[in-house]
C-alpha cells in the first residue's frame, strides 16, 4: 500500500493528492512588504513637501492679512505715510489689532513674530513690507507682491 497522500487512479497510475493552499508563503509576504516599502519611499517625500508648501502658503496669507490691516489702520489714522508703523510689533499696535481682529500665528514657528519693515518704494516710509521670523517664508510687500 502506498504512503498517505497518494492514491491510485485506475489502471495502476499513482497520483499524488493535491492539498489546497491555506496560507501565504514567506516569499509572498516578503514581496508584499517590499512593494509597500517602495511605495512609501516614493510617497513620503511628496507628502513632506506638500506640508511644507502649505505652511508657507498659510504664512503668506497671514502676511497679506496683516498688510491689509496696516493699510486700513493708516487710512483710519489719516496718516500720510507708514512711519508710525515701522518696526512696530503687530500685536502691540492697537490700531492694527482693531483691523486684524485676532492674533495670527505662523504655522511653522508657532509664534506671532511678524515685523513691519520699510518697503522698496521711494520716498522712504511710503511703502512697507511684512516679514516672518521663518526666513524661508520671506516677506510680503503690498503693491509689489499682490494686493
Amino acid at each position: 500500500m502506498p504512503s498517505p497522500g497518494f492514491f491510485y487512479r485506475g489502471y495502476g497510475v499513482l497520483l499524488r493528492q493535491v492539498r489546497s493552499k491555506r496560507a501565504f508563503t514567506l516569499i509572498e509576504l516578503l514581496v508584499t512588504v517590499m512593494i509597500l516599502a517602495i511605495l512609501m519611499a516614493v510617497a513620503m517625500p511628496l507628502y513632506i513637501g506638500a506640508i511644507k508648501d502649505s505652511t508657507r502658503k498659510t504664512c503668506r496669507a497671514n502676511m497679506q492679512t496683516i498688510a491689509t490691516a496696516v493699510v486700513a489702520a493708516k487710512v483710519k489714522l489719516k496718516a500720510s505715510d507708514y512711519s508710525s508703523f515701522m518696526n512696530a510689533d503687530v500685536y502691540n499696535e492697537p490700531d492694527i489689532m482693531d483691523n486684524l481682529g485676532s492674533g495670527i500665528i505662523c504655522p511653522e514657528e508657532s509664534t506671532n513674530d511678524y515685523s513691519i519693515q520699510n518697503g522698496t518704494g521711494l520716498p522712504a516710509n511710503s511703502t512697507f513690507k511684512i516679514g516672518c521670523t521663518e526666513t524661508a517664508h520671506g516677506t510680503f510687500e503690498p503693491g509689489v507682491d499682490g494686493i
